[in-house]
């Protein structure tokens, strides 16, 4: 099968060339860089669900398995690597063990989407926001090996995303869902992206690398308040929120007007959170 696979490996990554002095004293960079390679890598369990719940769909299963799981794992272990050359006392696997065993009930293909393109629709969120969230960590990455691997995942989560569209389509024209209730789906998924993943991702590295202090829903709302100042520097607001909504096939009038309103939305209420 064609194009299957990651199209980069860690070893086009110049790990010797990280300069640790840039971000070895931060405590909200070690945060979210070893929460986010513990949820990129369990993409192996996201994937085996995935697959579970379009069996019988072999072109589906076949890129999930062989292209999107390759792919999102690789992520997570360039994060880890990363992680590991910044942070070289944290036990990384530990932490890892921690988060699996947290996070592991919420992967379950009953939490899935009602429908498969309605399923579809929903990963085009998840993609949204990671794409979204790579493309700010590249442009705010003090250090450049870390600007590389963000860039890198960015290209890549661009290109789940338009997978995921393409597959959303091709149910869609089966399914037939209304607009409204793809809207539905979107906004659940909206509502669940900030959930217990990045919390439990945080929480487990944070009290491996600081067994001392107890880190709790205080702690991680603290946290994400200081990442909110980092989104209204650099989160691509524009970008999620045309990725966001392109399920809705709304018209084109009514897209180009939406937009704007949109993003204004959504930064005031990273503004609020902030």
């Amino acid at each position: 099968m064609r194009n299957m696979g990651p199209a980069w490996s860690l070893a086009d990554i110049p790990y010797q060339e990280i300069d640790r002095s840039r971000l070895a004293g931060s405590e909200d960079w070690f945060g979210l860089l070893a929460a986010s390679s513990f949820i990129e890598i369990l993409s192996d369990l996201y994937a085996r669900n995935l697959a579970e719940y379009y069996a019988g769909d072999a072109g589906v299963c076949a890129w999930l398995t062989g292209k999107w799981e390759a792919e999102e794992v690789q992520h997570g272990r360039a994060l880890r690597r990363y992680v590991e050359h910044v942070w070289p006392d944290f036990d990384w696997e530990r932490g890892f063990a921690g988060f699996r065993a947290d996070y592991s009930p919420y992967c379950q293909t009953q939490f899935l989407g009602p429908t498969r393109a309605l399923e579809m629709a929903a990963r085009c969120v998840v993609e949204t926001g990671t794409a979204s969230f790579y493309t700010m960590v590249r442009d705010l990455a003090p250090e450049p090996v870390l600007a590389m691997i963000a860039g890198r995942i960015r290209a890549d989560e661009i290109g789940h995303y338009k997978a995921f569209y393409r597959y959303y389509r091709q149910y869609q024209d089966h399914e037939r869902n209304g607009r409204s209730r793809v809207a539905r789906e979107l906004w659940r998924r909206v509502a669940e992206v900030d959930s217990e993943d990045a919390y439990l991702g945080v929480r487990n590295a944070c009290r491996i690398r600081y067994p001392d202090r107890p880190f709790g829903r205080t702690d991680f709302t603290a946290f994400r308040a200081r990442i909110a100042a980092w989104m209204r520097k650099g989160y691509p607001f524009p970008m999620a929120t045309r990725m966001l909504i392109k399920p809705l096939d709304l018209p084109p009038l009514v897209h180009r007007l939406a937009v704007p309103v949109l993003v204004g939305t959504a930064r005031r209420l990273v503004a609020l959170s902030g």
